[in-house]
Formats: structure tokens, sequence, C-alpha cells
């Protein structure tokens, strides 16, 4: 496999205009100061806040591209947009909240194991030593092990604890396998479980995968929860 050299970051966003300004400037810091080539693709879904303007804004001042939809359309279809563009592109794939709960610097450690251990897929998880969790709501944490502990009995998958994590290191490669294979079907599912659907997609062709601890910091998190409980569950 060849070394890694280029990084594009997807960002679901759906009126994030509270939270995406400094998650932006902290991964074009974080980004800038490593060995990357790296672009960000925002998926503006449907906003109706200040989402784009503030996107287009950045833009002049960092590589960004922004994409939208019209209307609101879930995060499934915001994950869809976003993984299908971005495999386009070389190098690993880097899926994050654009809440500012996900810190940039763990990207580096997951790209890194991605080339260590030759994967095809990095989660940040919560599961593993030396994880944290700041803020979160119990009822999502909860929900969360839930998760977890079903997947590993119905479905496991060989190097994963954190089913539902968002913040993921792809291999552009294997992602656009992925792409190829289901196309527009790629994500079905529009609410939050479509990065469950998406890990699924992945093991069922054979994809390898591994894990890095984080610390998730929902405390830093000002907009409201798109989470939609019952939906999820």
């Amino acid at each position: 496999m060849n070394a890694i050299e280029d990084i594009t970051v997807v960002l679901p966003a759906y009126n994030e205009e509270q939270d995406l300004p400094p998650l932006l400037e902290r991964l074009h810091e974080s980004l800038s100061a490593g060995p990357f080539r790296h672009r960000i693709l925002i998926v503006d879904d449907g906003s109706t806040d200040r989402t784009a303007q503030i996107a287009r804004e950045a833009a002049t001042r960092m590589p960004i591209q922004l994409v939208q939809h019209g209307t609101n359309q879930g995060l499934g279809r915001a994950i869809q947009t976003g993984l299908t563009e971005a495999s386009k592109n070389p190098g690993a794939v880097i899926t994050m909240d654009a809440d500012n709960s996900h810190d940039p610097k763990y990207i580096a450690d997951m790209v890194a194991k991605l080339e260590a251990d030759r994967l095809d897929l990095v989660i940040a998880s919560r599961f593993v030593k030396g994880s944290q969790v700041k803020g979160v709501p119990v009822f999502r944490q909860l929900l969360s092990i839930g998760c977890f502990l079903s997947m590993k009995t119905i479905v496991p998958f060989s190097g994963v604890r954190d089913y539902s994590a968002g913040f993921r290191a792809y291999r552009a490669s294997t992602l656009q396998r992925l792409v190829d294979l289901h196309r527009d079907r790629l994500v079905e599912h529009p609410g939050f479980s479509c990065m469950l659907e998406v890990l699924l997609k992945l093991r069922s062709m054979g994809a390898t995968a591994g894990e890095v601890p984080y610390t998730l910091r929902y405390d830093q998190k000002l907009g409201a929860s798109k989470l939609r409980l019952f939906r999820t569950l």
C-alpha cells in the first residue's frame, strides 16, 4: 500500500453556525502543522442558519469545498454525499462531527495506525483503554453501550468496539470500492444509525479495522443535539 500523503475531512453539517467556526480553525491549524496535503469537505444538509455562509467565508482562508443539499435530508444522505465525493481523492478520508466534539489532533494517530497496521478503517473509539467521555448525556452513553453489546454479539467485526462512532479514518481506495459497489445505496438510513450501516457494509466486503483512544468533548458543543432518540433506537 502506498504511503498516505493526502487527507480529505468530511463534515456533515446541519445548523452548526455556533460550533463550525471554532472547529474549522482547529482543523486548519492542526492539519497545516502536519505532513499531509489536506482539504475539508463540508456537506451543508439544508441548514437554515449561517452554516453555508460560514463555510464560504472560511474557504477564502483554507482549502474548503462546500456541497449543499437544497433541503434537510438527514445525516445519512449527508454522509452518502460526503463519502462519495471524498472517495474521488487519494489517501485517507476522515469523517468528523461538525459540532466541535471531536478534536482534530487525533487525526494523526488514526492515519498512523491506518498505515502501520495496513488497515482499511480506523475508528476513534470510546471503548478502548485511554479513552474518555466528557459531557455526554447518560441516555446517549447507554445507547452507545447498548449498540456495542448488541452488535458485538450479532455481527462481530474484528478490531471494532465502537460501532456507532462518527470519528473515523477510511483508506480512500477501500472507500472507493465501497462506493462503486453500492452507488446511491451506500447509505440508506437517514438518521444516526447510518454510521452503523456503513460499518456493516465494510464488514461484508472483508475490510480490516482498528481503533485508537480519544477524548469525546461533548461539553464543548454549543448547538443543540440533532439526535432523534426513538428513531435511532
